[in-house]
C-alpha cells in the first residue's frame, strides 16, 4: 500500500523505532487459506481510544446527489464496495480486491481483508453506523511499512444535505504506536495518504453519479 521511502530502513537501525518490530495476524505463507481466514476472524480487534494523540486528514467534497439518494446508495453498494474505489496513486497502491471475514460489510461488526496490487493487506471492521451522521470502520494488521508504525487507523464518514446534493466528509486518524512513529509517518498521512483519500473519494462519486443516473 504505501511506498515509503528508503531512508525508512536506515532511521529504523538508527533510533530502533517501536513499530519496526510489529507482528502480524495471519499472514504465514505456510498457513491455509481457510487457517489464515479464520485467524484473522478470530483476530482481537484493537480497542478505540479516546484519550491518545492520532495523526490525522481529512478530505471533504460535494455531489449532486440528494442526501436521502445518496446515503441509501452508500449503504447496499457504496460501503460493500469500497475496496474497488480504492484505485490508488503513485505513492500508494491501490487495492486488489476485499475477502470478506465476518458478514457482507454492511454493519456493525462485520470484518473483511483488503489485498493491495502489492500483496499487503489489512483488517478492517466497522465499529459504528449512524448514518448520515457517522459511518465508521478499525483498520488494522496492516502488513505494509505504514503498519509498522500505527496500532490501527479509524476512518469516519460523515453526509450532510446541501441545496446542492450532499456534502461528504472522511476523516482518517492513524494512531501512531509510540511518539517516534507518530513524527515518522506524519509526512506520509497528510500528504501521500490524503491524495489516495482524494482519488478514492472521486471514484465513489464517479460510481455513484453513474449508478443513480440511471435510476
Amino acid at each position: 500500500m504505501f511506498k515509503f521511502r528508503s531512508t525508512a530502513a536506515l532511521i529504523c537501525l538508527a533510533i530502533g523505532l517501536v513499530g519496526c518490530g510489529s507482528r502480524f495476524v495471519g499472514i504465514d505463507p505456510a498457513l491455509a487459506p481457510e487457517q489464515r481466514d479464520q485467524a484473522q476472524r478470530d483476530a482481537r480487534r484493537p480497542p478505540i481510544e479516546t484519550d491518545t494523540r492520532y495523526e490525522t486528514v481529512t478530505v471533504e467534497s460535494d455531489l449532486a446527489i440528494p442526501l436521502d439518494r445518496f446515503v441509501n446508495w452508500f449503504t447496499t453498494i457504496g460501503a460493500p464496495q469500497f475496496a474497488s474505489f480504492m484505485t490508488g496513486t503513485p505513492a500508494v497502491s491501490g487495492a486488489a480486491r476485499s475477502d470478506p471475514l465476518i458478514g457482507s460489510w454492511r454493519k456493525v461488526g462485520d470484518r473483511r481483508r483488503v489485498v493491495f496490487a502489492d500483496g499487503k493487506s489489512e483488517i478492517e471492521e466497522i465499529t459504528a453506523d449512524q448514518k448520515p451522521e457517522l459511518f465508521q470502520y478499525e483498520m488494522w494488521n496492516l502488513t505494509n511499512d505504514m503498519g509498522r508504525y500505527i496500532t490501527y487507523g479509524l476512518a469516519d464518514f460523515s453526509f450532510a444535505g446541501r441545496e446542492s446534493g450532499t456534502h461528504i466528509r472522511w476523516t482518517y486518524s492513524f494512531r501512531p504506536l509510540a511518539w517516534p512513529d507518530g513524527w515518522f509517518i506524519s509526512r506520509v498521512v497528510h500528504e501521500d495518504f490524503r491524495q489516495f483519500m482524494e482519488t478514492t473519494l472521486a471514484a465513489m462519486q464517479a460510481r455513484a453519479l453513474s449508478d443513480l443516473a440511471r435510476k
